[in-house]
């Protein structure tokens, strides 16, 4: 019972946590209506500022002699508020600021009293931010007039509206909202809903004020405004509900490469609504591609700002595969609009809980819209990757989690947290079957319109589903199970053992880690259990069949359709549950033989055959399974011709490649050349590949294949792209291989190559070459040459070269000849780089430098880089797989490195 205690300690441990947390608002007001009015300046890089007052309606709950509220970085003059009831007005005694919590506390001398409403007046003004948050601005050059174009542009999610005006920013306390914005004639105004009417300012000459129409309750990180003198690219109706008119603005040198998304957007919107089977309720959207972006886009309602990068797209510039993703991204975003816009999350902690489904939902959004992109797959597949990884150690979290002020807030915007929410999800949907799982999420999004919710509030309208349609036995709840895969960290590895005469199942459950985790907690969750056999290979069926319930671990279990002795099964169709599976060493053989032998890999599903290969290298590194099981395994790949198999095979290869040194490595180079040449054969030529290769899916096949033949030293593929860049000039170069062209080019080039990709990077403003350029200098063999380019990009104060130090210095660290000296380099400028970088990148980074050099860990550098902010988090997890890898070194590389002799 000891698991059960232990599950029930963690469902108690969050419930307490959620009562009380310092950096909450006291639980005394209830903000009912905001009235808004913003005058914006942007008269050049000196004077960009904002002045306004913020009129709040609110409620007070119990008598209380303070006021709290949220500020930062607002000059106020408290002598200026005016706070009235209904009886008069009342003074204020005091006011201050709490930096740490980001309180604005007002001081009363009378108490206010329990269940009465007032208003309060504050007016603020403050300079417009760089940093992409709040109320900020941003800017681009135009070739034409050759002129600065500045404008303002608002990002209040998660925890910056308070940056802009004094509210009460938590998501919960929804209100409603009157916007009115000032600003010269010269510039065009946006805010959530349309303009309701214009006046003149009664004292700034050619400024007007603006007022537009109210927005529905809805939360503070929700609204939005802008002032720009963007271009329209094009005005477009939708068949949604209400007719929702569609404006698309952008800077004038990108207007034709904004088409694709700006006709797009209406077609999501419309699939979304329908799916959802409730309108969208505002009758325009307004999308804003903006030069700067604190993230990739914002899903405001009626105002979605884009990073401009993530909203223009040129086909003859950028990858078939940013197209997608782009697309994505705004699919994502739209999905919003029903999770987190109309139904939100009551506290951060539940982040998940808007992300997830918006993840998930943008995916079949696009495989729906565009299926021939086979979008769905390949992401799931990318996602399930990334978890596996990351999710096996011991510093790993839950989705759901106690986050307290606004930097912990923050850090709960992850990839993970995005593709842990989408899996859960998809679990969820694959459990439940399309009837019961879209019932469920119909009546969740019906009943709590315009709302706050906990998970619990997800969970009761699955339950109501299920009811319905009685789904499930009664002893089966949907909050039960799913609490167990979003409260607590990691996911278990389930060891199935068959009785071949009796044809009965043992299956058992623990929590898997990549390393040896002494004292290792107990964990338990609720896995549903769903087999295939050889004979009835249905890898669509993805319901329970069967329950590996807590607090039991084990179970013994007699399948519906009893398999011979000769024939395998197979646990998990579609890996629609994200746990590991281990069986015994016969029916790994079975599998092995029909994936070497028969046509169709026997019908085992795509994301199967790749989880597959990703469990039994895993079983063998962790001394589960031996590596000749697993290699035996990898003989089947020459006749794999699909992606996601490949690409995850590769991925964990190249992790065990990274950890060799000398001639260990080189033999693992020499097998990777072997292993990739059947796949990189089946490829058209370069010169070809653009015209022949017509899907993505086969784009992104043959880029893969070419990318990790070039890297392993095949020569075929070295001497053709030396071959075709000595022949053709820059524009000739396939757009979907420009990283392998580049990368191989200047890895086997020489000096002169070098410095002409540099002056290209330099003269460029093509945001895709310059990225791809950068990746390219990263692959020098002559780390003072490459120093000399990183240096550049960090001293530059042009937009977008952090990203670009970030491209280039990861391809050095991927590279054996300057892995140490690019390790090093990144030590030495640390300061910088977590000033400059974000957390995400360096995070990604020291995730690289961890498999090319495990000592950078014990630098004497590490206490200073541990005081970085940034720095932090990452290097603990950096430790934790810096001990699992050197672990492996000691006690698994051996046998590794046996097997892999025979096969080269």
């Amino acid at each position: 019972m000891q698991s059960t205690r232990l599950f029930l300690l963690l469902l108690t441990t969050v419930g307490v946590l959620s009562i009380y947390d310092p950096y909450r608002l006291p639980d005394l007001f209830k903000p009912e209506h905001y009235d808004l009015r913003i005058l914006t300046h942007l008269n050049g890089p000196d004077q960009l500022r904002f002045e306004g007052q913020v009129k709040i309606h609110f409620q007070v709950f119990d008598q209380t002699r303070n006021i709290t509220l949220h500020a930062k970085n607002l000059t106020i003059d408290r002598f200026e508020i005016t706070l009235n009831s209904q009886s008069g007005s009342i003074c204020i005694v005091n006011a201050e600021f709490n930096e740490d919590k980001e309180f604005y506390v007002l001081h009363l001398c009378e108490a206010l009293q329990q269940t009465k409403h007032y208003e309060l007046i504050i007016p603020f003004r403050a300079a417009l931010n760089s940093n992409q948050t709040g109320y900020y601005w941003s800017s681009y050059h135009d070739s034409l007039t050759n002129q600065t174009s500045y404008l303002a542009v608002t990002q209040f999610s998660p925890t910056f509206a308070r940056l802009a005006f004094p509210c009460f920013d938590e998501p919960h306390l929804k209100a409603t909202f009157r916007v009115t914005l000032g600003y010269h004639r010269n510039y065009t105004g946006f805010s959530n809903t349309a303009i309701v009417k214009c006046e003149d300012h009664v004292t700034l000459d050619n400024y007007i004020w603006c007022e537009h129409e109210p927005i529905f309750r809805t939360s503070t990180y929700l609204v939005a405004y802008a002032v720009n003198n963007l271009t329209r690219v094009a005005t477009q109706s939708s068949d949604t509900a209400h007719n929702v008119t569609f404006s698309s603005w952008m800077q004038p040198k990108v207007v034709n490469e904004g088409q694709f998304l700006s006709n797009f957007a209406p077609k999501v919107l419309s699939y979304l609504e329908n799916l959802m089977d409730f309108s969208f309720p505002l009758h325009k959207v307004d999308q804003l591609a903006v030069p700067t972006h604190q993230f990739s886009a914002m899903e405001n309602w009626g105002l979605i700002t884009f990073k401009e990068s993530n909203f223009v797209h040129n086909d003859r510039e950028e990858l078939l595969e940013s197209k997608e993703t782009k697309s994505s991204t705004m699919a994502h975003e739209y999905a919003h609009q029903w999770f987190g816009n109309l139904v939100t999350m009551k506290w951060w902690n539940d982040l998940w809980l808007k992300e997830g489904p918006s993840t998930y939902f943008g995916y079949l959004t696009l495989d729906s819209l565009m299926p021939e992109w086979g979008t769905g797959e390949r992401y799931f597949g990318n996602d399930l990757a990334i978890y596996f990884y990351q999710d096996a150690i011991n510093s790993t979290i839950s989705i759901s989690r106690n986050v307290q002020g606004s930097e912990s807030i923050m850090k709960q915007f992850t990839d993970y947290v995005y593709k842990k929410g989408s899996l859960t999800v998809r679990m969820l949907h694959k459990l439940l079957g399309d009837d019961v799982f879209y019932s469920g999420i119909r009546s969740y999004v019906k009943k709590h319109a315009y709302d706050s919710v906990v998970q619990s509030d997800l969970w009761q309208s699955m339950q109501e589903a299920v009811n319905e349609n009685r789904f499930f036995t009664k002893e089966i709840r949907v909050s039960t199970v799913m609490d167990s895969w979003t409260l607590q960290a990691g996911y278990p590895i389930v060891s199935v053992i068959r009785n071949y005469t009796t044809a009965k199942v043992k299956v058992s459950q623990t929590r898997f880690w990549l390393e040896d985790v002494e004292d290792q907690p107990e964990s338990c969750w609720w896995i549903p259990l769903t087999f295939v056999t050889q004979q009835q290979a249905d890898f669509n069926d993805t319901q329970a069949h069967f329950w590996l319930k807590c607090p039991s671990t084990k179970q013994t279990l007699e399948l519906l359709s009893k398999p011979s002795a000769e024939e395998w099964i197979i646990l998990n169709p579609q890996v629609t549950t994200i746990y590991r599976v281990n069986y015994d060493d016969r029916n790994w053989r079975l599998i092995i033989h029909t994936l070497n032998s028969t046509e169709n890999f026997g019908g085992i599903h795509e994301l199967n055959r790749a989880q597959l290969l990703d469990d039994l290298m895993v079983l063998a590194w962790k001394n589960m399974q031996s590596y000749e099981l697993a290699f035996s395994l990898l003989e089947y790949l020459p006749r794999e011709h699909h992606y996601l198999p490949w690409d995850r095979i590769l991925q964990v290869l190249n992790r065990y490649g990274d950890l060799l040194r000398d001639e260990n490595k080189q033999i693992f180079k020499v097998f990777m050349m072997k292993l990739v040449a059947p796949l990189y054969e089946r490829c058209p030529s370069l010169g070809s590949l653009q015209t022949r290769t017509t899907t993505i899916q086969e784009m992104a096949l043959c880029r893969l294949a070419y990318a990790e033949a070039c890297r392993h030293g095949l020569k075929n593929c070295i001497d053709q792209v030396l071959a075709f860049t000595l022949r053709n000039d820059e524009e000739q170069v396939p757009v979907n291989l420009r990283n392998t062209v580049y990368c191989t080019s200047i890895e086997f080039g020489n000096e002169l190559q070098f410095q002409l990709m540099m002056q290209r990077f330099q003269n460029t403003t093509i945001e895709s070459r310059k990225k791809a350029w950068a990746t390219g200098l990263g692959c020098s063999p002559n780390f003072p040459q490459l120093q000399k380019f990183l240096d550049y990009l960090l001293q530059s104060t042009e937009a977008g070269t952090n990203d670009y130090y970030v491209d280039a210095v990861t391809s050095a660290l991927r590279r054996k000849y300057v892995a140490l000296e690019a390790t090093e380099h990144i030590l030495q400028h640390a300061t910088i780089i977590n000033d400059k970088l974000k957390a995400k990148n360096i995070k990604n980074l020291i995730s690289v430098m961890t498999l090319n050099d495990m000592n950078f860990v014990k630098d004497k550098k590490l206490p200073k880089l541990k005081s970085l902010k940034k720095f932090k988090e990452p290097l603990k997890m950096a430790l934790e797989f810096g001990n699992i890898n050197q672990n492996w070194l000691g006690k698994r590389s051996p046998e590794f490195i046996r097997v892999l002799k025979k096969y080269v």
